[in-house]
């Protein structure tokens, strides 16, 4: 089959089922380890603690938008992608494994504070909208047309992002959540924090060619977001690592502009 060179924009609109896999949080002071002989060891102390969570559920806020401009020659295509997706985690119960220690601050019973000890393994309801993602994403896709018949294109491809991301709470952090019932948070104090990431997807569609240079595109995408964040503050202040995974069904429409 020969395909001729074809440019185009198009905007679509996605909705599937997500999770986060290995929320992976870390307190941001370190621990003093000692040795035998009693002295202190500082080169790479490890965190004061640790907590790792597996299969977090997700779903939209809202669903995606994105807009492309793309075109291909032959089997061959490429996109230019930028996209908004906004993902929340509903109300469940999440078990994590937990190492280390958790610094109380100073009150009138314990003028200087004291350490305590986590459990290595616990639970912990969450409300519904504990976190809130929003991911603004710019990037591009390569893809492979298939040969099929007239008017129909399936697609495969792969893409590799560049990403803003915004992750909110109504609490100051996931840790000092999970540790409410040791710690005295302020409930007031909000997560509102924006860092960059990056992320790919594995985009499997199909274009309708129709008339007047108009196209209908269906696709199924998997798509990866690497997010890390800072929550919490003061002695609860941590580094938190995750990975949002979403299985999305994509509609779009395009008109070609060569």
């Amino acid at each position: 089959t020969i395909y001729s060179s074809n440019k185009y924009i198009s905007v679509y609109i996605g909705y599937g089922p997500g999770s986060l896999e290995s929320f992976y949080a870390e307190s941001a002071f370190s621990a003093v380890v000692e040795e035998d002989s009693g002295a202190f060891i500082y080169d790479e102390p490890p965190p004061l603690w640790t907590a790792n969570v597996l299969d977090v559920s997700t779903k939209n806020s809202l669903p995606q938008i994105g807009l492309k401009l793309g075109g291909w020659k032959g089997w061959f295509g490429g996109e230019l992608e930028l996209s908004l997706l906004r993902h929340r985690t509903p109300a469940q119960t999440v078990y994590y494994d937990s190492h280390g220690q958790i610094f109380i601050p100073p009150s009138a019973g314990y003028p200087d504070g004291y350490y305590y000890t986590i459990e290595p393994q616990d639970s912990v309801a969450l409300p519904d909208n504990f976190l809130n993602f929003s991911s603004f994403s710019i990037g591009g896709v390569a893809y492979l047309n298939i040969p099929f018949i007239k008017n129909l294109y399936p697609t495969i491809g792969f893409g590799l992002s560049f990403a803003m991301n915004n992750v909110k709470s109504d609490y100051p952090g996931p840790g000092s959540y999970a540790a409410k019932n040791i710690l005295n948070f302020d409930e007031s104090e909000r997560l509102n924090t924006t860092d960059f990431g990056w992320g790919f997807d594995i985009p499997i569609g199909l274009k309708y060619l129709a008339k007047d240079n108009i196209f209908f595109t269906t696709e199924l995408r998997i798509s990866q977001k690497h997010i890390s964040f800072v929550s919490s503050d003061a002695y609860q202040k941590e580094k938190d690592e995750t990975v949002l995974q979403s299985f999305q069904i994509n509609l779009g429409v395009g008109k070609f502009i060569n």
